[in-house]
């Protein structure tokens, strides 16, 4: 029986840390990271360097990464957690550099593919994602198709103006966001993380339960006003908040509230992103599929330890 073209070797780059894996035998594995280097010849000798480490014969290299990529020219434009990712033909680089063919697709769209492929949007062909983390990314999926826009834009959600001050969803809906307005508010020298600031108000710290109230307003707000906007089927929430017990279900619950306050008859169907922090680097493998449809006759290569 055919399978997909195998081994894969899989690459995450994100604005703090690259995160790899081996895609064999259909599932994820060989999963390790190293901190983003400061340069493109870094990064370059570092993915040369890691091809090489590993003993199997790839057959080719699927890649996740920020910006506004244009998976045909192989290009990323506007802005990115990377700048030197930039206005340059990388795909092209990077396929001469690893002698291999390689795939590149946006990240927060990487996750859209892994989820409609295999995961909480797999039985549905119109939704809509919510990446919530440093700041809030997102995709579209609608007919089973990824939107991506003209200029490769479609599904930055957090570029959305939420105040006549000017503030953005990705300042307002960040839970990183959120933890360092607490630190401020608190005026405590302590850096605080996300679940920090959800356990203190969990334990009755009342500025610790303002700074997660207004975090889900914005989040449950914005989700409201792309749910009305997209109709989807369904809405699912990423990034790693989304795994916090309750907090998709509070927000499902918030974001219908609003539909009940301004007649929205609509169902608003919330669910979290099954694969987490896999979803990039699974996403990045259904990219590679998609764009060169590669089979082969099946056949098992094994990991070594």
């Amino acid at each position: 029986m055919p399978v997909k073209s195998e081994p894969l070797l899989v690459i995450d780059i994100g604005g703090t840390t690259v995160k790899y894996g081996v895609w064999l035998n259909d599932q994820l594995g060989r999963k390790n990271r190293f901190d983003t280097p400061a340069t493109w010849p870094e990064l370059l000798a570092k993915l040369t360097a890691l091809k090489a480490s590993f003993d199997l014969p790839f057959t080719g290299v699927a890649i996740s990464l920020p910006g506004g990529v244009d998976t045909m020219a192989g290009k990323i434009s506007g802005t990115s957690a990377v700048d030197y990712l930039n206005d340059f033909p990388i795909k092209a680089t990077l396929r001469t550099a690893l002698g291999l063919p390689v795939t590149i697709q946006n990240d927060a769209n990487c996750a859209a593919l892994a989820e409609s492929w295999r995961g909480n949007a797999k039985d549905v062909q119109d939704a809509l994602y919510l990446i919530v983390g440093t700041g809030v990314g997102g995709a579209v999926t609608l007919n089973g198709q990824l939107l991506t826009g003209q200029d490769h834009f479609t599904g930055e959600f957090g570029y959305m103006v939420m105040t006549p001050a000017n503030e953005t969803f990705s300042e307002l809906g960040s839970p990183v966001r959120m933890a360092e307005r607490y630190q401020r508010l608190k005026e405590m020298p302590t850096r605080f993380t996300a679940e920090d600031v959800f356990d203190l108000a969990n334990n009755g710290d009342t500025i610790a339960q303002q700074c997660v109230g207004d975090l889900l307003n914005w989040l449950s707000l914005g989700a409201y006003n792309l749910y009305v906007g997209f109709n989807p089927q369904r809405l699912l929430i990423g990034g790693g908040i989304s795994a916090r017990p309750g907090f998709v279900a509070d927000l499902q619950q918030r974001i219908q509230r609003f539909m009940h306050q301004h007649q929205a008859a609509l169902t608003a169907d919330v669910q979290p992103c099954l694969f987490l922090n896999d979803a990039n680097l699974i996403g990045a493998v259904r990219q590679f599929y998609l764009e060169t449809g590669d089979e082969r006759p099946a056949g098992m290569v094994r990991l070594r330890a």
